[in-house]
């Protein structure tokens, strides 16, 4: 199922976990990685900072743009070849991609021949963000069409598998990936609902689909707010992988209430893997 897998890395400490993260799983699946990085094309585009020194005849900053272009360059390069020499250690297949643009974008524009995309739950700058979700961790998520794990953990296990459903077209696509990696990896299957007692229809649609897989399955439903419950069962499950759609609900209610996904990013207790 998952033969070829995107690893966007910066070489910080929280990338360097989803590199991790990534090969064990790799080696798990005997999937083929892509060690992808971006050298992030607005800190090229002519800065301010480089055309007031210039003007006054400073001359660290006549060769600016060029000096901070060697400069990250040389950091991504360091970012690919400790990429590599994790793949080197389990004898992986993998590639090594070192590319200017816009981030977010260019992950995007790769991961379209990928089967998933493995990060990290932040990148250089996380530690200024109180541990919470980079900010293009969150773009990616967002707007890919493939998969998304996203950890803080480069420890891979497969015991414990949990999957938030709501009955949403996301939560469906989250349902069938869920169940083939249970049956794949012989991960127990949680599957929870929150909400009231007239969402009971909603295990009996999920039992229904898992029914013809050979895994074994838990059905819960809860009450109470869906972003603090679902993270609260993912860690009284000992969960090692959660799974849900991102962003089911609409623009005009993610704005109203907060986003379930946004919470599960920054709090989940295990690696999430979020589907669109």
């Amino acid at each position: 199922m998952i033969k070829h897998i995107l690893v966007p890395t910066d070489g910080s400490e929280y990338a360097s976990i989803g590199v991790k993260y990534a090969v064990k799983l790799a080696k798990q699946c005997g999937a083929k990685l892509q060690g992808l990085h971006v050298v992030d094309i607005r800190l090229l585009e002519g800065p301010i900072l480089r055309d007031i020194s210039a003007s006054l005849g400073t001359a660290p900053y006549i060769n600016y743009q060029g000096n901070i272009s060697m400069i990250l360059e040389e950091r991504g390069a360091a970012a690919l070849k400790a990429f590599e020499l994790e793949c080197q250690k389990e004898n992986l297949k993998y590639e090594t991609v070192q590319e200017t643009g816009v981030i977010t974008r260019a992950i995007l524009a790769r991961s379209e021949l990928c089967d998933l995309v493995v990060m990290g739950r932040g990148g250089e700058h996380t530690e200024w963000l109180d541990g919470l979700v980079g900010s293009t961790t969150s773009a990616v998520v967002r707007k890919s069409e493939r998969p998304v794990l996203v950890t803080g953990t480069d420890v891979f296990e497969t015991q414990q598998l949990v999957i938030a459903y709501d009955g949403s077209a996301h939560a469906k696509r989250a349902l069938q990936t869920a169940a083939e990696i249970a049956a794949e990896w012989g991960m127990a299957c949680h599957v929870l609902v929150v909400g009231a007692d007239d969402d009971y229809h909603l295990l009996d649609e999920a039992r229904a689909y898992l029914d013809s897989y050979s895994v074994n399955s838990r059905y819960e439903l809860r009450q109470g707010d869906p972003s603090e419950t679902i993270v609260a069962y993912a860690r009284e499950c000992n969960a090692n992988l959660l799974v849900m759609g991102a962003y089911g609900h609409t623009k005009v209610r993610e704005l109203v209430v907060g986003s379930t996904t946004v919470y599960a990013l920054n709090h989940a207790p295990c690696p999430l893997l979020l589907l669109r």
